[in-house]
């Protein structure tokens, strides 16, 4: 029997983990005891092998009694296994996003001079290198600069960011001493579950929070201009900022305490580069970090 990416990541509880279990798949060291020759494409070909590359997977399966044709599983559909034992660990993490995004706020809720600042994570392997950077509300220039290390055991999976970042947030925001307006190199609204990693730190700390990131997950771009509308269902989830200057939109949204409209209007004054600056040098900072350990 075979089995593919998407059955292993929909065994986890979610089939947006496919690239994830084919990453994984790529490292595993120990082709005898975990058999990832046995994991193929949705498609019944082959795809990748750690242990040597399609000849030697071709070789592995067919030694399994697997029939090959070419670079194809024969009579894929019968010989693809699905009946995994689980407890879909990832539906539980969901849960968790479904149950704390009730408390979501999408209203202003914040001070008028409430202190701005931005945060970022650069990783090496397990071990993360967090950086937040507090603005001066008058000059908006930055005047200070947090950083926090911490050893993350969730794994890198589109939509789960929370789970593998807010820990760090976390330690940042307690060794700052304060409670800013936070921007977040991530997703606010603009999440399949309306509720990205932005909005979960939001909630998490009770802090007001934007998104930026750099990927759309869901929704579509409407109108044109520098700042152009991200609409899902006829509703303003937040806006895609493109410029001359570079080729990739940025996508902002709420998080949490702070309404769609305010979400842009309070970074505008920030927009030097392709990135806010809170972003953009908390990007800075966090790579410095890790920069320093290599």
């Amino acid at each position: 029997m075979v089995t593919t990416y998407r059955e292993v990541a929909k065994a986890l509880g979610d089939i947006v983990a496919s690239r994830f279990v084919g990453k994984v798949m790529s490292e595993n060291d120990d082709i005898v005891r975990i058999p990832c020759r046995r994991v193929v494409q949705s498609d019944g070909t082959l795809g990748g092998f750690t242990g040597g590359g399609p000849q030697a997977k071709r070789k592995a399966l067919r030694a399994e009694r697997v029939d090959i044709e070419g670079d194809r599983i024969v009579d894929f559909e019968k010989r693809l296994f699905i009946d995994f034992k689980t407890d879909y660990p990832l539906k539980k993490f969901k849960d968790i996003q479904k149950r704390d995004s009730k408390k979501l706020i999408l209203r202003d809720d914040f001070q008028d001079d409430s202190m701005v600042a931005g945060s970022d994570i650069a990783y090496i392997d397990d071990k993360a290198f967090g950086s937040m950077v507090i603005f001066d509300l008058k000059t908006r220039m930055p005047k200070e600069v947090v950083n926090a290390r911490a050893k993350v055991s969730f794994p890198y999976i589109p939509t789960y960011l929370t789970f593998r970042e807010a820990p760090v947030v976390e330690q940042l925001v307690r060794k700052a001493g304060c409670k800013p307006l936070l921007v977040h190199d991530g997703n606010g609204i603009i999440h399949p579950l309306g509720f990205g990693v932005a909005s979960h730190i939001g909630v998490m700390l009770d802090l007001p929070t934007i998104g930026v990131a750099k990927k759309l997950l869901c929704g579509s771009i409407s109108g044109s201009g520098k700042f152009k509308e991200v609409k899902l269902s006829g509703r303003t989830l937040g806006y895609a900022v493109t410029d001359k200057e570079w080729s990739s939109p940025v996508y902002v949204s709420p998080g949490h305490r702070i309404s769609v409209k305010s979400s842009i209007g309070l970074l505008k004054p920030y927009w030097q580069h392709r990135l806010p600056d809170p972003v953009r040098i908390a990007h800075i900072e966090a790579e410095k970090s890790r920069r320093a350990v290599e």
